[in-house]
């Protein structure tokens, strides 16, 4: 019944018709082949700039990376420097234990060693928690002055620091020709090792 419609109307109508038809099928087969395709293609674009905006971010990132683990290994082994110049409360000790003998073999003869205490300037805490402690004795001793300085270099000339705070040189009253040194030395001691060692 339509198509009867369709050859009885004019030579006119059944053109229009056909373009209608024809455009309809056109715009159908532009929508499912070539419309799909362009929209895959704009989503190539930007994912290819999305992409690109990726990498260059990525490898500012690992570029930052990279500087910041050269920044913490710089501060690791400046830690494991600080460390060094530190001693344990074992090793105070017997360094303070030592020192007689430090001075008998540098010449020198042993007066007295007085304890002053923790030099709290010195000291470093980490909360309430003391990392490193700071502790000041009060030496006296004789001998002859390249003794003197032979002792000083045995007493610093180690990996763990020992300051030297002052020093008083006096001339001897006896007939020795000792000189009388009065020596005030200070050590950092570590009392928690975690702190040197946290990552």
């Amino acid at each position: 019944m339509l198509m009867d419609a369709f050859a009885k109307s004019s030579r006119t109508s059944r053109i229009g018709f056909s373009a209608a038809i024809i455009g309809i099928m056109t715009i159908a087969v532009y929508n499912w082949l070539v419309s799909p395709h362009a929209q895959l293609l704009q989503a190539a674009q930007q994912y290819e700039i999305v992409m690109g905006d990726k990498a260059r971010k990525n490898k500012i990132l690992k570029s930052n990376e990279k500087a910041s683990r050269q920044k913490v290994e710089k501060l690791r082994a400046e830690l494991a420097g600080a460390r060094a110049g530190l001693f344990t409360p074992v090793e105070v000790n017997r360094f303070f234990s030592d020192i007689e003998i430090i001075c008998y073999e540098a010449n020198c003869v042993a007066r007295s060693m007085t304890f002053l205490g923790n030099v709290d300037k010195l000291s470093v805490s980490i909360g309430d928690n003391r990392v490193v402690v700071a502790n000041s004795a009060a030496v006296g001793f004789a001998g002859s002055y390249g003794d003197i300085i032979n002792f000083l270099a045995k007493l610093t000339n180690r990996t763990q620091k020992v300051l030297i705070r002052s020093l008083k040189i006096l001339s001897s009253d006896d007939e020795t020709n000792l000189l009388e040194c009065e020596l005030m030395i200070t050590v950092c001691i570590v009392h928690d090792e975690e702190a040197f060692t946290n990552e």
